[in-house]
């Protein structure tokens, strides 16, 4: 949280942003890469096979590379798999990567 202090002890150099709320950002983000109707109720269900790759630091640019993997009915239910990478601008390697679980 120490600016000043992290941009001479941390080894990134910089403040970074903690993992878990870089993952907050999914469905948020989500919103503007797909549109879907007639939706009366959404649960962020899970994520599986998440990995993180490189800390996202404080001002960096991100954005969401989302893929749907597989839409499946379940007796009037439908479950959605979505393949989700955070990219950061000018980083050749992504945060994390996972399969985010909608119902």
């Amino acid at each position: 949280m120490d600016s000043d202090r992290a941009s001479t002890e941390s080894a990134y150099g910089s403040t970074i942003a903690h993992g878990y709320l870089t993952l907050a950002l999914i469905p948020y983000l989500c919103k503007g890469v797909a549109s879907v109707e007639n939706v009366s109720l959404e649960i962020n269900y899970g994520i599986e096979d998440l990995r993180f790759g490189i800390p996202v630091k404080v001002y960096a640019e991100v954005s969401l590379q989302a893929i749907i993997r597989s839409v499946n009915d379940l007796r009037g239910m439908v479950k959605v798999i979505v393949g989700a990478r955070l990219l950061i601008r000018d980083e050749s390697k992504s945060a994390y990567t996972g399969n985010v679980i909608f119902l």
